[in-house]
Formats: structure tokens, sequence, C-alpha cells
């Protein structure tokens, strides 16, 4: 068989095992308004993927490969490039560059210059504001090419004026450097534990469409309380979640907990205890006390009350603990609220997350466990996600998605 002839086949045998790549559209609506393609990522896990979000109704979408040089193109029906495609040469892995066209029917080509041939699957994903394609390659994926491309992608879609933006993740870490928070029995330190699960909860943001997480801390360094509020609002933060460990005198203790601000203080004795905890912290490392609030704080408490951001804290949290009771239990049914300094933003919807109790010796196991963090941080991620749905601010993706249906 010549080349020729066998890339003819190749080409055949792409098409019929992934068929048309029709998602439940009406023909018509694949030559109606153009959808947009919104988003571009390289993601790096078992193999190398490629994830192309497109919002609008999505048409026909085909995918095939060549070869000499290797290649791989995907075709677009009636869809417009929204989003900056990397303009760099990668030096490593499969992929060396991706580019893009126009054809003169509407289509948008899209060109995956390879290093090698691939064995390339595809399926569409349903997402908030519209679709995910995404393109399994079949070679092994690398995580830590995939960080520093995805890195240059984002700071490439940052120069790029896009109609809506990207919702604003604050991800605290608590305690750090000199604070190593609640010690477990085996010694664990809490600030170790919620470093890992933070920048976990970072990554799979990162790969979150419509999302941009912003890290308080990125390594074991102190930040005080009211600090970390600051940072958060100085980022333009949306959404501010602060991630901890549980601790108890009660060493049988168990479960993940979410909390909210409370005004008239702690809602159960082990709500209580931790807020004590932490004022004796701020009080041990110069930070602003929770006690003997001055009369303008208070008032402004107040305001918080009678505002949407402590229901949305409440809403946020909710949705948070409902997917931390499918990967285990909690400690309380419902968010619980106590006066944290952290939670103290008037303008941010907040909650802090006690991840388990460290205290407790079968959860401070699970909580080194790698596989277990990442469950967490799949947990917070989706519950986020499932709170953005509904009361996401205004211009963004997902609050532009809710508009359109309505």
């Amino acid at each position: 068989m010549s080349n020729e002839q066998r890339f003819k086949e190749r080409r055949r045998l792409i098409r019929l095992a992934g068929g048309s790549l029709l998602v439940g559209f009406p023909a018509h609506q694949a030559f109606a308004k153009p959808a947009g393609m919104t988003g571009f990522r390289l993601v790096q896990q078992d193999n190398v993927m490629l994830h192309f979000d497109v919002a609008g109704a999505v048409g026909d979408v085909s995918l095939f490969a060549l070869e000499n040089p290797h290649r791989l193109v995907i075709d677009f029906a009636n869809t417009t490039l929204q989003t900056e495609l990397p303009n760099h040469i990668y030096e490593h892995g499969v992929i060396q560059s991706v580019r893009s066209g126009k054809q003169d029917d509407g289509r948008l080509r899209l060109v995956v210059d390879l290093r090698g041939p691939v064995s390339a699957t595809y399926q569409f994903v349903p997402r908030t504001y519209g679709q995910r394609l995404v393109v399994d390659l079949g070679v092994a994926g690398d995580l830590e090419l995939a960080t520093h491309s995805n890195r240059q992608i984002e700071s490439a879609r940052g120069a790029l004026d896009r109609a809506a933006r990207d919702v604003i993740i604050a991800v605290d870490a608590g305690h750090g450097g000199k604070d190593p928070g609640a010690i477990g029995q085996n010694n664990t330190r809490e600030k170790d534990i919620v470093l890992s699960v933070a920048k976990r909860l970072q990554h799979r943001l990162s790969n979150t469409p419509g999302v941009q997480p912003v890290m308080i801390r990125d390594s074991d360094y102190f930040v005080p309380l009211r600090e970390r509020l600051r940072i958060a609002r100085s980022l333009k933060a949306d959404v501010f979640i602060s991630i901890h460990a549980d601790a108890f005198k009660r060493k049988t203790a168990h479960g993940s907990s979410v909390y909210a601000l409370s005004l008239n203080g702690a809602t159960s004795e082990a709500a209580k205890w931790l807020a004590n905890k932490e004022t004796e912290q701020a009080a041990l490392f110069g930070d602003v006390q929770l006690g003997g609030l001055s009369d303008t704080l208070k008032s402004t408490l107040l305001d918080l009350a009678q505002n949407a951001t402590l229901e949305a804290s409440l809403d946020l949290g909710g949705e948070v603990l409902s997917k931390l009771k499918q990967i285990g239990p909690v400690h309380k049914a419902s968010v619980e609220q106590a006066p944290f300094a952290v939670l103290k933003s008037p303008d941010i919807p907040s909650v802090l997350v006690e991840t388990a109790f460290i205290s407790n010796l079968q959860e401070e196991r699970k909580l080194r466990n790698p596989k277990y963090q990442d469950q967490l941080a799949y947990a917070v991620q989706e519950g986020v996600v499932q709170y953005l749905k509904r009361r996401a601010p205004q211009g963004t993706y997902y609050a532009m998605n809710r508009i359109d249906r309505g």
C-alpha cells in the first residue's frame, strides 16, 4: 500500500470510529448563530488530551489525521475563534504547535502539528455555557509539561479582550510558616495538609472553563488573617474559599465541615471552640483579635447580615457540603456559622472548609493520602461550579449562560 493509500485509509478509519460528532442539535442550528470557541487547553493526565470549549449550539465537527508531516485536523462548522491559541512551539512532547484558520464555508479549522503518530479518540462533554470537545491523543501525558504550557496559554488569554470574564476564586490554604495549625496524633501538621489540598483545588479550577483560581499562599509562609482578605480583594476575587483541617479535644470527632460567618457566635460547641482557637492564634501572631469589636466594625457586620453576601456564602457552603457528603462523613448536616476573621469580607462570598479532623487518628491517615486529598479538591470544585451556575457575578461566562437560558 502506498503512502497516499495509507493516508486515505487512516483518514477514513478515524471518521468511521468517531462518527460525525453531531451532539443533538437540529441540522439547521449549525448554520444559525455562529458558535464561539471560548477556550483551549492542553491537559496531561494518563494521556495527552486537548480541550476545546465552545459556547452556543455546536454544529458538525470532524477530525482526521495527516502524515508526512504528522498533523491532526479538527473542523468546527459555523464557529468563530474567541480565545487565544498558543503562538509558540512546544519544545517537548508529541504536540509541536496549534494553529487555526477560517475556511470559506464558515468552518473553523484547527491544525495540531505533531512529532509522531497518534490514535485520537474524542467526545463532547456538556459544560455550563456550552460544550467541551475532549480529544484524547492516546499518548502518555506529562503533568509538569502541561502546567508550564497552560501558564503560557493563560498569559496569552489575559491579553485578549473577551466578551465575558472568568470568575476569580481565591483559594486560601490556612496557617503556614510559623503557624503550623493543628497537629495530629502522628505529628501531621495542618499547614502542610491544607496547602496540598489547596494546590490540588487550584489545579482543578485551572482546568475549569470560566474560572480563574488565585492562591493566597502557594508555599510554607505565614499570612496574617486580615492580610488574606486584603490579598483576595486586591486580586478582585469573586469567591473566597479557606481550606483547613479540623481539630477537637474529643479525639473521636470526625467528618468534614463547612463554615460561613456568624454574627451571633458559634452554632455548636465545636464551632465555638474552633473560633476561640483562631482568636488565640490571631493574638499570638500579632493579628487583630476577634473579640472587642469596635462600633464601626459591628455596624459593618450588621450591614453584611442585611445584604446578599452572607446569604451567598451560606448558599456556596451548602453546595460544597453536599459534594463533601459524597466522599465521606460530615460532622454536621448543614453549614455551620462561626466568627472566623478570615470570613469577614462584606463583599466577597466566603466559606471555610474543614476537610476532616486531623485530631482523629483515622482521619489523620486519610488526610495524608494524596488520593483523598484529590477527592477533597474535587468535591470543593464541584460545589463551587454548582454555586456559580446559579449565582455567578454579572459579566462572567456563567452569568451570561444563565441569562441565555432564561
